[in-house]
This record gives C-alpha cells, sequence and structure tokens, in this order.
C-alpha cells in the first residue's frame, strides 16, 4: 500500500458582463478579468482500494446542489465516491455565482454547465495521470489577518477592525513529492477573508489567494492549491480605499513569503496512507423571530423593518445579489438548517471541513481537538449555509450574526448553541476515521 497522485487544473472563469457575487452592492456585470479563476484538482489513492479528490475552487462559494452534481459527475467519470470528494471554495468576492435554480437566465445555466464539467474534467484528467508520492507537512504563520468585529461606544458591533479579537495566524503546508524528489502539489490552508478589492471592482479575479498561487507554483514549479480557512471574523489588515489593487498583491506576497519560509525551513515527512472519508449532515437549530402575536416574522419583512424599505423591494434585491435556494427543516415550531460536514484522512493528516463562514474561535477548536495527528480545517466546503458565529459572537449581535441570514431567507439566525453543535459532529466524523 503506497500513496499515488495526480493534480490538474480546469478554468472557472466567467465571460465578460457575468455577475460578480460577494457583494449586495454591486450589480452591474463583470468588465473585464484581471487573472483567470481555476479548478485544481488533487487526487489521491493509496492502492488498498482508498481513493480522495480534494479540489480548489476559485468560487466564494458552491450550493448544495451544484455540489451534487460535481460529486455524481466525478463518481461517473472516475469511481471516486462523492463522499471522498472535497470542494474547498477559496471565497473569493470577484467572482461568478454559486447556483443556478428555476429562475435563472438560460446564460446563466449554461455558464453554470461549463463550470461543472470544468471540475469534473480537472478530477478526471487527475485520477487518469497518477505517479508514487509522499507526504510532507509544516505549518508557520502570517499576520495579514485582523478580527473584523469592531465595537462600537454604544456597544454596537460592526464590521471594522478588532486589534484584541481572535485571529488564528496558523499557515498549513502540505507537500506531495514524487519518488524522484520533484513537487507534485503543495497545499496551503490559511484563513483570511478574500476581500481586499472594494465592490467597486467589477474585474473577475482570484483575489490575494491567486496572487499567492503564483508565487508559490513559481518557486516549486508545481500547481498550488489553497484552502480558505474558518474566516467568517476575519478580514485582511487593509482598509477600502484607491491602492486596493496594489494592497491585493501586497497581502498575496506576504502570504507567499510565509509559505515558503516554511517549505525553506524543511517539511517533516508523514505517513500518508490509507486514505478514508466520511460525509454527514447535522441539523443547526434555528431562532424563529415572532411578533408580539406570535407568528414567524418572513425574513423578507425582517429586512424591510431593518431598512425602512417595502418588503417586496428588499425580496427583489436579494434575489438579485445573492440568488440561492436554502433548505430549512420545520421542526414543530422551530426550524434547523442542515449543514454539510466532511471529515478526510491522508494518513495522519486529517481534514475536518465546514460548509459555512465559520468563525476562527471555532477553526481553531477543531484543529486543536481532532484524534488525528495533524488537524486541518476547510471552510466554505461542499456548500453554503451561511456564518457560523460563536456562542460569544450571538450575544454580541452584529452583522454575521443578525442581518447575513436574510440572505439565506432565515426568518431567524442561529442560535447560541449550533456552533458546539457543528463542532461536536466534526470531531466525531473525523475520529470514525482513525478508529477503523
Amino acid at each position: 500500500m503506497g500513496l499515488r497522485i495526480g493534480v490538474a487544473r480546469g478554468v472557472l472563469t466567467p465571460p465578460r458582463g457575468s455577475y460578480l457575487i460577494g457583494y449586495g452592492d454591486r450589480l452591474l456585470g463583470a468588465r473585464g478579468v484581471r487573472d483567470p479563476l481555476f479548478a485544481t484538482a488533487l487526487v489521491a489513492d493509496d492502492g488498498a482500494g482508498g481513493r480522495l479528490a480534494l479540489v480548489s475552487l476559485d468560487l466564494l462559494c458552491l450550493h448544495e446542489d451544484v455540489v451534487a452534481r460535481i460529486r455524481a459527475g466525478i463518481t461517473t467519470a472516475t469511481g471516486i465516491p462523492g463522499e471522498a470528494v472535497l470542494l474547498a471554495c477559496s471565497h473569493t468576492h470577484a467572482g461568478p455565482i454559486g447556483w443556478t435554480g428555476p429562475r435563472s437566465t438560460p446564460w446563466r445555466r449554461r455558464a453554470m454547465a461549463h463550470r461543472v464539467a470544468a471540475v469534473v474534467d480537472a478530477v478526471a484528467r487527475a485520477a487518469r495521470d497518477t505517479a508514487p508520492a509522499t507526504l510532507h507537512r509544516g505549518r508557520g504563520e502570517s499576520g495579514v489577518a485582523i478580527n473584523r468585529r469592531e465595537a462600537q461606544a454604544d456597544g454596537r458591533i460592526e464590521i471594522g477592525e478588532n486589534p484584541e479579537g481572535f485571529v488564528d495566524r496558523d499557515l498549513d503546508v502540505l507537500q506531495l513529492r514524487t519518488d524522484d524528489g520533484r513537487v507534485g502539489a503543495t497545499v496551503v490552508f490559511f484563513a483570511c477573508h478574500p476581500a481586499v478589492l472594494s465592490p467597486r471592482n467589477r474585474r473577475v479575479t482570484a483575489e490575494w489567494p491567486g496572487v499567492m498561487r503564483s508565487r508559490v507554483e513559481n518557486a516549486t514549479g508545481a500547481p498550488c492549491l489553497f484552502v480558505q480557512g474558518a474566516t467568517g471574523n476575519l478580514n485582511p489588515r487593509h482598509g477600502w480605499g484607491d491602492d486596493d489593487l496594489e494592497a491585493m498583491e501586497r497581502i498575496g506576497d506576504e502570504v507567499a513569503d510565509g509559505v515558503l519560509a516554511v517549505l525553506r525551513d524543511g517539511l517533516a515527512e508523514t505517513p500518508a496512507v490509507p486514505l478514508a472519508a466520511a460525509c454527514t449532515e447535522v441539523g443547526l437549530p434555528i431562532v424563529l423571530r415572532r411578533t408580539e402575536r406570535g407568528r414567524v416574522e418572513p425574513w423578507y419583512r425582517t429586512g424591510a423593518r431593518k431598512l425602512g424599505v417595502p418588503s417586496p423591494l428588499i425580496a427583489l434585491l436579494v434575489r438579485y445579489a445573492y440568488p440561492w435556494r436554502p433548505r430549512h427543516v420545520a421542526r414543530g415550531d422551530d426550524a434547523e438548517m442542515p449543514l454539510a460536514l466532511q471529515a478526510l484522512r491522508l494518513g495522519d493528516v486529517g481534514i475536518t471541513a465546514l460548509g459555512a463562514e465559520t468563525f476562527a474561535e471555532i477553526g481553531a477548536e477543531l484543529k486543536a481537538k481532532g484524534i488525528a495527528p495533524t488537524t486541518l480545517f476547510a471552510g466554505y466546503a461542499n456548500g453554503m449555509i451561511g456564518y457560523l458565529p460563536t456562542a460569544q459572537a450571538h450575544a454580541e449581535g452584529g452583522y454575521e450574526v443578525d442581518e447575513a441570514p436574510l440572505a439565506y431567507r432565515m426568518s431567524g439566525t442561529f442560535a447560541p448553541e449550533a456552533a458546539d453543535h457543528a463542532t461536536r459532529a466534526s470531531l466525531e466524523l473525523l475520529a470514525g476515521l482513525y478508529r477503523v
């Protein structure tokens, strides 16, 4: 039993005029492309029936319907089971939407079909051309991110800068090397919003992760995959202004410098087999908003009340700015939102993945408590339910807790205990892979 890997890349760049998702107040289409968007696929095979596919996507996020389509296509093309396919989005705010539905235009549906096909094809090509490899790991850190939940004088929490807030600075690097010593692929795990560019930007870009990736690939001569971490409450250390492009380059270069420093310091070879994977869902409780008469207040009426505009206008704007179909499950007088969980095992390296904008404290807890000798975290993976805040953040309120759920048509907010539910279930799912 020995590890074999294959790597391939597909293009996801949308055409000029495509709507760029990520900001609610950017309503015009892309007027150009600054740099291409990619799907970079790493396929691993342990020679004993274990196979995995890790795909790094230059996208904001993917809807669960699209995830199912991609996984089905990969299984048909390669035989890799859907639960063993990790679709990790970088969360760039300058890429196309990750869902199309019945109300989507034919043009958008064709564009999505092209992206689905590009991902499936990249995995299929990676699976066809594998070579023996070893796994190496290392950890550094980077200080480009800052906690963004800034307390105001009146106690409100706004998006800004909170130098005292928690930040996960871990910069984790995995590298796959072939038997002749060449680098097959480098995988970078780090948490920082790719939101250096403001809503004024209308050019397609992979943002700072794309800058980092290019630097690492130039240095190693091999593909680099970026896996976004728990960055729900972390932003880049940069305020929007006229120097956004320069800041994007600088931040990407800083992260690349950190990655290259880890590589220079030397990586430790680590057991890479066996390979295993598991997926499940956990229902996260929703605290419904109710009127004085005890009736549930629809999400669009909540938005209208908060902004002081007619509710039909809110519904129209949300449908345009964030076309999405959430999946709520009624539980008596309450409701739940199913969260996609995944765990992967690459020998001594375990990966937990959540389909949410997870707060940094949660990702750090999963890495610290994971049963694997090395546990890493992937956010924005295999779907999206919105922000997953901590219980403390729920007590404080703010955009991620109170306002963002409206984009997911939630007539309420996640309960304070939702993060604990997700954490326990994730740790148990990963532990199951190491009990075998």
